[in-house]
């Protein structure tokens, strides 16, 4: 059982990456330049990254499942789903 929380907040980590990335080369290819960015969004956006390619390597088996990276990745999927949210659904608030 534990196996498949682990492999689950895995696969939801990558996804929300590739959709955060996606919006925010979408916001890049519309004339906005990367010096635009600012500061705060640009560091969650690293820290979603780096969930990302952790999630990646427990998937591909490169790191063995352990708890505490289970907890870390919920702390940064809660976060990253109510962005997202504000992003798709509030046409104010974008990734940069």
């Amino acid at each position: 059982m534990k196996n498949v929380v682990y492999k689950a907040t895995s696969c939801l980590s990558v996804i929300l990456t590739l959709i955060l990335m996606y919006d925010l080369i979408r916001e890049l290819r519309e004339g906005m330049s990367v010096s635009d960015i600012n500061f705060l969004p640009f560091l969650t956006s690293l820290i979603v990254v780096a969930n990302g390619v952790l999630a990646f390597l427990l998937l591909i088996g490169k790191i063995k499942p352990q708890k505490h990276l289970l907890i870390l990745q919920i702390f940064v999927i809660i976060p990253t789903c109510l962005l997202l949210y504000q992003i798709l659904f509030n046409s104010t608030v974008s990734c940069t």
